[in-house]
């Protein structure tokens, strides 16, 4: 596997995230790692090549043959102290406005094991749309990474035109859901076989896409792999899924939300950390069969499962 340098700090808060049983403030992270408080708070300032560091994890792995995935995530710092970029946003998960962060996300996933590749960070006034944001992952998944999967998946959110006409007018397969109030042949899904629950169809969208929408009870779901099975159309983007068991796992168990830095930097640090540990987890998933949240039970109550885990073996670490 492809190694990157980098300082050992990572190690150590990767360490301490995975060892930690629930709390995840620098001063319990320090006392159950043995590593100053300083020293955590300095690593968390530095500049890290993030990219890097997530690729490797799937540097050996067939990236053709997998699914690249597309969600958003919400951060939730609500009762955080004053935190630097900070904004109110509407929170789908918990259905009313927070105080936090939206991450756009994109993971790899062979629908074993999934590993994330990239995020950004939605800030109101950037100028950029978090459909702006999706697209720039895309392209750097194809023209830097190289990878092109055997489709995109990605909710009805992320299935506005510009999207959609990007992948297709590269030849990339897609599998998304559709809002019922999107066109098909200039008729709403919602009017099409007079509202029945199930029916497939094929037709054009906006931007002058040929593409096949199934509906399943009330819900429409799109592709422009014509004529593919019903059944197949529906199981493929189910994968979808898989980003969500990322997002509840981080949280979950590695405090992604938990960071109390005011320092943006500090902030995507610890979501690098939480993502690449994640990383590892899964690859160490396909090696042993035990799941993530095993792995960080046995984390919890065995220093020596981290320690066998060998992080470092993921980078030369300097």
């Amino acid at each position: 596997m492809q190694t990157y340098s980098l300082p050992k700090f990572i190690l150590s808060y990767a360490t301490a995230l995975l060892s930690a049983p629930w709390r995840f403030t620098l001063v319990y992270l320090s006392l159950i790692t043995g590593v100053s408080h300083d020293v955590f708070t300095r690593g968390l300032q530095k500049q890290y090549h993030w990219k890097k560091l997530l690729i490797s994890l799937v540097d050996k792995k067939l990236l053709d043959s997998g699914y690249l995935i597309v969600d958003e995530t919400d951060i939730d710092k609500s009762f955080a102290g004053k935190i630097l970029g900070l904004s109110w946003l509407f929170s789908h998960r918990k259905n009313k406005f927070i105080l936090g962060y939206h991450l756009v996300v994109m993971v790899w996933t062979n629908n074993i094991i999934t590993i994330p590749l990239g995020w950004k960070l939605y800030q109101k006034d950037s100028g950029k749309t978090k459909i702006d944001l999706a697209l720039e992952l895309m392209r750097y998944c194809l023209f830097n990474l190289n990878i092109h999967p055997k489709a995109w998946l990605f909710d009805s959110f992320y299935s506005a035109e510009a999207i959609l006409k990007f992948l297709n007018e590269r030849h990339q397969k897609f599998y998304s859901q559709l809002p019922k109030s999107r066109l098909l042949d200039f008729q709403h899904l919602k009017d099409i076989n007079n509202g029945r629950p199930y029916w497939t169809k094929s037709g054009f969208i906006k931007g002058k896409i040929n593409v096949q929408v199934v509906k399943n009870r009330r819900k429409y779901y799109v592709t422009n792999d014509l004529g593919v099975a019903r059944k197949e159309q529906l199981a493929t983007y189910k994968i979808r899924w898989k980003i969500e068991e990322v997002f509840r796992f981080v949280k979950q168990s590695l405090g992604f939300e938990r960071c109390q830095s005011r320092s943006l930097v500090a902030q995507h640090n610890h979501f690098g950390v939480c993502f690449w540990l994640y990383g590892i987890l899964q690859d160490n998933t396909e090696k042993t069969q035990l799941t993530d949240y095993r792995q960080k039970l046995q984390a919890t109550f065995d220093s020596t499962f981290v320690e066998n885990l060998n992080l470092s073996s993921y980078f030369n670490s300097a």
